[in-house]
């Protein structure tokens, strides 16, 4: 039968492209890995390499049997992450966007920390934290405007509105629209993120220009440009519910296509720990009318 250790040795020689070369990376001698090359041949019933004064290549088995051992090798990896769950019980591994895992994820951690330890992962897409989900480095993910994903659940939970955020000294409140907004000197989330590429598909949609005047990294340092009278910027409402300063003024957009989906993502081997999340959420979300 074959082993995972026989399909690691003859990977790692193929892109080392030397058995001297694949021993020193793998700690062991040359003579002991080229033993365990030609058991795994003589196992297999075929050559995998051609024995050239160049080096090693590979045969048509060998490519064949190349290409079958790296997903073996990845499924293999992805299978041991997803056991976490079962060595771990405690643990719940969140993923999650910038601005839930500031300004949403706090609460609803706050209500499970008693049952669970809690690791969190943010990343600036949703298809980066559904990377994570396929490597099996995440168990959950809040993420927004989600589609469905092979062998990955998605439950909406709730729509929230995007405000305009300006500066106190602005002119622009007795006439501001959301297409006068777009026009102005936008500070905006740089690229790649969900918000900003939400922003440009739908001033697309309309046949709006965007106008950006400066790209930042995260929410906090938006505000701060803002209050200086830079630019003016439309953020998340939960973002515009933590400003405090007197120096910005927060203007809601009232346009119902102009929000987002916040959505909770999981497999269906943990259903039943995202139950009792999502069960914590929507007890949030209605206490907070979200």
């Amino acid at each position: 039968m074959l082993k995972l250790l026989q399909l690691k040795y003859f990977v790692t020689t193929v892109k080392s492209g030397s058995v001297t070369s694949a021993a020193k990376i793998l700690y062991i001698s040359q003579p002991a890995l080229s033993k365990q090359l030609s058991l795994l041949e003589d196992e297999l019933g075929c050559h995998l390499f051609q024995r050239k004064t160049t080096g090693l290549e590979l045969t048509v088995g060998g490519h064949f049997f190349y290409t079958r051992a790296i997903n073996l090798l990845n499924e293999a990896e992805v299978l041991k992450n997803e056991m976490v769950q079962f060595t771990q019980t405690n643990t719940i591994r969140f993923g999650a966007l910038p601005s839930l895992g500031s300004y949403l994820l706090p609460s609803i951690i706050k209500k499970i920390r008693d049952t669970y330890k809690i690791e969190l992962t943010i990343r600036n897409t949703t298809d980066e934290l559904i990377q994570l989900f396929k490597k099996g480095e995440i168990d959950f993910a809040f993420v927004q405007d989600a589609k469905s994903v092979d062998h990955i659940r998605v439950e909406h939970l709730f729509y929230e509105p995007y405000v305009a955020i300006l500066p106190s000294t602005t002119t622009l409140l007795d006439s501001v629209t959301l297409k006068k907004i777009f026009e102005q000197n936008l500070v905006l989330y740089k690229h790649p993120c969900d918000i900003r590429r939400f922003f440009e598909d739908f001033c697309k949609e309309k046949g709006w220009n965007l106008s950006v005047s400066i790209d930042l990294e995260s929410n906090e340092s938006i505000i701060p440009f803002v209050t200086n009278g830079i630019g003016i910027s439309i953020i998340p409402q939960m973002v515009s519910k933590q400003i405090t300063s007197d120096d910005i003024i927060i203007k809601s957009l009232g346009e119902k296509e102009f929000q987002r989906s916040v959505d909770f993502l999981y497999k269906p081997v943990n259903k039943e720990i995202a139950k009792e999340i999502v069960e914590v959420c929507r007890l949030y979300i209605s206490e907070n009318k979200l």
